[in-house]
């Protein structure tokens, strides 16, 4: 026996077989602590990757309307007249080639008067909305944005 053996009085396999093993009651807790975990990642990722579709999607709606209410913006200031549209069909999202999304755009026009320092003034309200159905969620989803052109 080595001196430090002989000092603590300790057997050579002695340390082995004074511990006892981890229990199956331990490992299932242990077990259950690692599956939840992962669970709770996991619907992270997936509602994060599904969030991020959804404003991807909002986000090229808007572009879209926002570049039709320019050229509309464009017209007006060279003296022609507006190009309404009628549920004009533009892609939406064709990341996935076999299924592509189209909304639809519709962009109307009102008469409408407003008083400033108590002067009448003349202008015309611009509405595009775009319409779509989600994929996901199979609701209608839509953008509306409005812009007014004082005459």
């Amino acid at each position: 026996m080595n001196e430090y053996n002989k000092m603590n009085k300790v057997k050579p396999l002695g340390l082995l077989s004074r511990q006892s093993g981890i229990t199956i009651l331990e490992t299932m807790a242990v077990m259950t602590v690692v599956v939840v975990t992962v669970l709770a990642i996991y619907i992270g990722v997936v509602y994060a990757e599904r969030q991020l579709l959804t404003n991807y999607r909002d986000r090229v709606a808007t572009l879209l309307i926002t570049g039709e209410l320019e050229m509309e913006y464009y017209r007006h200031t060279r003296s022609k007249p507006f190009e309404l549209q009628l549920n004009k069909q533009y892609i939406l999202d064709d990341t996935n080639p076999e299924h592509v999304l189209c909304g639809n755009m519709t962009v109307t026009t009102r008469n409408a008067q407003e008083t400033s320092n108590e002067q009448l003034l003349n202008y015309i309200q611009l509405e595009a909305t775009f319409r779509w159905i989600d994929p996901g969620s199979k609701k209608e989803r839509h953008i509306r944005m409005r812009e007014d052109y004082f005459l």
